[in-house]
């Protein structure tokens, strides 16, 4: 090995030396982006738990015939099921970012990974759950009356025009519709930008 040989590969261990340091540097600063996630996280379980505790106890204040209460709790029975599976996605995603030590891309990689999936699985329970809502509310507007008498019972048993089928059937696909849009905005409000932000540290390091 001649001496522009030898002198080609320490001017190659330098730059590596530099690069090294820096790639962890970049990577360290993903550390507060995924705690303020982790925090939402938790704000967003807790809430949950909270709403869910009004909910069962609505039926308590509020009288309802006996059918419209069954149904009110059937209903949100299913929306409980739906919500218990994102909430233990939630609950499995912070376990495993307890320890957060990010000195390799890969694990960066495999938590923005696990974030997206958890993400995606939170607005798909979400949507699903909140389509329940507006006929969790209907039956706690109408139930107040004799089953009998009530307009739950004339849907029921399409004892009402087509006309304000229709309609009713509109307003819930428009309330639908919001539902959506709302959980898109609202994911994207929490976790958006904490996303963008560690994406961003892994295209420069990638462009290192």
């Amino acid at each position: 090995m001649n001496l522009d040989d030898i002198k080609s590969k320490m001017d190659s261990d330098n730059m590596d030396d530099q690069t090294i340091p820096q790639n962890i540097k970049e990577l360290k600063t993903t550390q507060l982006p995924l705690l303020k996630v982790r925090r939402n996280l938790r704000n967003e379980i807790l809430t949950q738990i909270l709403v869910f505790i009004c909910f069962f106890s609505i039926p308590i204040f509020l009288e309802m015939n006996e059918i419209a209460k069954g149904l009110y709790f059937i209903l949100l029975f299913i929306i409980t099921l739906i919500t218990i599976t994102y909430l233990l996605k939630m609950s499995t995603f912070l376990k495993r970012t307890t320890d957060i030590s990010l000195n390799s891309k890969q694990v960066l990689i495999n938590i923005l990974n696990e974030l997206n999936l958890t993400l995606e699985v939170y607005k798909t329970a979400i949507v699903s759950g909140s389509l329940l809502l507006p006929l969790l509310a209907f039956v706690v507007y109408t139930g107040k009356a004799k089953f009998e008498e009530s307009l739950l019972y004339d849907i029921i048993t399409l004892n009402i025009g087509p006309n304000y089928l229709i309609l009713y059937i509109v307003g819930y696909l428009l309330i639908s519709i919001l539902i959506v849009y709302i959980t898109n905005w609202w994911t994207n409000y929490l976790y958006g930008k904490y996303i963008k932000t560690i994406e961003k540290t892994l295209d420069e390091i990638n462009a290192a």
